[in-house]
């Protein structure tokens, strides 16, 4: 990450084939969609940093106890 972008406008897309894809500083969804849709990801869900860390914790947090 440059020194131009910020680690809350970071956004995600997770693939039709299930990877998640760090889309980079987008700004907003659309852009972070048109970036996605640029790279043929076929992406079937677009998240922004928040969410994503959202997310990432509930599975750390998930994995934490099955383990």
């Amino acid at each position: 990450m440059t020194n131009y972008e910020s680690k809350d406008r970071q956004w995600f897309a997770l693939s039709c084939l299930g990877n998640l894809h760090h889309l980079g500083d987008c700004g907003d969804f659309d852009a972070a969609e048109e970036i996605a849709n640029d790279l043929g990801l076929d992406a079937i869900w677009i998240a922004d940093a928040e969410t994503v860390k959202q997310w990432a914790d509930t599975i750390r947090t998930t994995m934490d106890k099955v383990a």
